[in-house]
Order: C-alpha cells, then structure tokens, then sequence
C-alpha cells in the first residue's frame, strides 16, 4: 500500500500502545470469567446449606409455639428437642409428641421430625450441628443450627417462644 503525501502511517510506539491497551482489555475480561466460574459453584453450595438451615429453623420454631409445657432441650440421645403439642381428635383435645433428632436413611445423616401421630418426616439433611437451650422463665427456646455442603458452612441462631406459657 502506497502513502499519499502527507499521509503518514502508525508508528511503533502507537502500535505498542494499542496493543497493550487491547491487552488489558482481554485480561479484564478473562479474570472476569473465571471469578464468575469459580464463584457459581460455591454460591449454589450456599443456598443449599442455608435452605436446610431456614427449613429447619422454620419446623422447629412452629412446633415451639405450638408446644405446651416444658420443652425438653437435652432428651436422650439421638434426640435433639422433644415437645409436647395439642391436637384434637375425635372432638377432643389430646396431647402429641413431637421430637427432632437425626437419622441415617439411605446412608445420609439426616434430621426428622417424628410426630407421635403423623409419624415421621425428613426436615433437612447436611445438618452439622445444633445447640438448644430452653428457658423456662420466659418460655423462649433459643437454637443454632448449622449445615454444611461440600465445605461451605452456613450458621443461623433463632428464638422460638412458646404462645401457651409452661404450666
């Protein structure tokens, strides 16, 4: 190709400059995507584990106030919460119990509600840890759990309180 006079072509140093610049450009870009590949597994990890986390949370918080009488907070182990609940049945009002505790099925750990009429029914699974403390001054049954799945942990603490205080 033949400059006309007058016309002038890129220098060197135009050249270098563009192209670094496109550089940066393309390395952004690259870093980008790879933080947005790495980050999507561990984000779907998380919703995961704070999903069993809420759904624990949300049996355990309904069923303390429901409950009538003393919760026991420390029962036998594999049992983590035992309660005490009314249902009617046959126009009566009877009394039920519903306790939490873990269970191996089908070769996971998962956490159960066992209802001493419904029967039971799998709550959550990837529980690794709870700690429950009743107070009966106020009725209040303050709880933490935790899940974890594939390394990624997930903590939430929660206060259920009784609506028929302990007799």
């Amino acid at each position: 190709m033949k400059l006309k006079t007058g016309q002038k072509g890129f220098t060197l140093l135009e050249l270098l400059v563009g192209i670094s610049i496109l550089a940066f450009i393309v390395g952004a870009i690259s870093m980008t995507v790879i933080t947005l590949m790495r980050l999507s597994p561990q984000s779907a990890n998380l919703a995961i584990a704070l999903r069993q986390v809420q759904n624990t949370g949300y049996w355990i918080s309904r069923d303390v106030q429901m409950s009538q009488g003393a919760i026991e907070d420390n029962p036998a182990p594999p049992e983590v919460i035992s309660l005490t609940l009314p249902y009617e049945s046959g126009g009566t009002i009877a009394n039920k119990t519903v306790s939490y505790q873990f269970e191996n099925i089908n070769g996971q750990v998962w956490l159960t509600r066992n209802d001493s009429v419904e029967g039971q029914t799998a709550i959550a699974q990837y529980i690794s840890d709870t700690s429950v403390a009743y107070n009966p001054d106020n009725n209040t049954l303050d709880f933490t759990i935790e899940a974890t799945y594939r390394g990624v942990p997930v903590s939430r603490q929660y206060d259920a309180m009784q609506r028929v205080p302990a007799p």
